[in-house]
């Protein structure tokens, strides 16, 4: 009896169906509406029958298979270049040779020697010291066809050219970091090595470390990088960055810091997120670029014999003079300003003509640059700048 029944009222419903389609408009949806609840109720599922597969897809519509791309490219991972800010700047003038001659009058100690009177005691021989640098000349390109320029989806010779200010920045940079890298062969004392015997077994290097390094240039007199501020200016490797703040030994700058709410907010800072940020360690009087552009020392020898597959990081402290930059700045030379690759402007040419050496006109762009610099130890026996090698507990 039930199955003569839903029976029935299919065929009602179907009926209704069938009806719906002297209708129109509001009429027509509601009656449809209603079909369809009935249907449901029923447990009648309905197909739109030849509507399934669709017959067009993406393998007869060629022009929806395609591909997008983005004209915004992805940043590429650009160190900081720190090390020529961490000198001293010099300038050669132009038409005055290839060579910038630094000199050092060498102190005089006392005399304790009373003169005997009324007779002229001999003179002093003054000693001076030299330093001789020779100017180096740095350039590179990239040119452009023209079919390569109408043709790429960016603008090609900008992306580029910040490239290039990169190469250059880095390239000031690590001539100035070779610099301050064998000032140990001038003076020992420049090179402090942190203990290591093993792979796991090493000595991080530490605010207290840096600390006492900055009192070893104090006792040799050696005045501030930035006399005006009384600060001193390093480059530290974000992961010694790292192991520093980790010191939480009892009376530690950052142990102390933590007693006041002031000490508690300069805690907050110091986690660096922005490379570019320049900072100070608690307590150390030095002001401190990030970088991972530091030499690093595979296979670490602290004097004890070299440890296979252990790294040291070289972190570098400057007091003033401890090392020298001079520049020529020709006519067309790239400014290149304090050595960060963000403040270097390559030169860019877009739309060139044609020329003896192309009348086509099939290279009609490029980037390029060019600098004239040097960097050299002061003329002392004396350095002023400290590197300390340690092992990191961070990768």
């Amino acid at each position: 009896m039930r199955t003569a029944m839903a029976s029935a009222a299919l065929a009602t419903t179907l009926a209704a169906c069938s009806f719906t389609g002297h209708l129109s408009g509001p009429g027509l949806e509601s009656a449809q509406s209603a079909s369809l609840t009935r249907m449901k109720a029923l447990g009648i599922r309905w197909r739109n029958a030849g509507i399934s597969p669709a017959s067009a897809n993406t393998g007869n519509l060629p022009q929806s298979f395609v591909k997008h791309y983005d004209k915004e490219f992805i940043e590429g991972l650009h160190a900081e270049t720190p090390f020529v800010r961490m000198c001293t700047p010099k300038d050669l003038p132009i038409k005055s040779g290839n060579q910038y001659v630094l000199f050092l009058n060498v102190p005089y100690g006392g005399n304790l020697n009373q003169a005997s009177e009324g007779t002229v005691g001999s003179g002093i021989s003054p000693s001076v010291l030299t330093t001789t640098a020779t100017i180096g000349e740095y350039a590179d390109y990239i040119n452009f066809s023209s079919y390569a320029l109408f043709t790429a989806i960016d603008d090609t010779i900008v992306a580029q050219a910040r490239e290039l200010a990169y190469r250059l920045a880095v390239t000031l940079s690590e001539i100035s970091r070779n610099v301050f890298d064998g000032l140990h062969t001038i003076d020992s004392s420049v090179q402090v090595l942190l203990a290591a015997t093993s792979t796991t077994v090493y000595t991080v290097n530490s605010i207290g470390t840096i600390r006492n390094e900055v009192q070893s240039l104090g006792g040799r007199s050696v005045k501030p990088f930035d006399l005006s501020r009384k600060r001193y200016v390093g480059t530290i490797h974000p992961f010694t960055w790292g192991d520093c703040l980790g010191d939480t030994t009892n009376n530690s700058a950052i142990d102390q810091l933590k007693h006041t709410v002031e000490g508690q907010m300069k805690i907050e800072e110091l986690p660096m997120a922005d490379l570019a940020e320049i900072f100070e360690l608690p307590g150390t009087g030095i002001e401190f670029f990030a970088s991972n552009l530091v030499t690093q020392i595979p296979n670490y020898n602290p004097g004890t014999g070299a440890i296979a597959g252990l790294t040291a990081l070289r972190t570098y402290i400057a007091g003033q003079d401890a090392v020298i930059r001079v520049s020529l700045n020709a006519p067309g030379d790239t400014a290149y300003g304090d050595g960060s690759y963000r403040n270097v402007r390559c030169f860019t040419e877009s739309n060139a003509g044609p020329t003896k050496s192309d009348p086509s006109g099939l290279i009609p762009g490029w980037t390029s640059y060019r600098a004239h610099y040097t960097a050299t130890a002061p003329p002392d026996t004396t350095m002023k700048a400290r590197t300390i090698d340690a092992a990191s507990g961070i990768s």
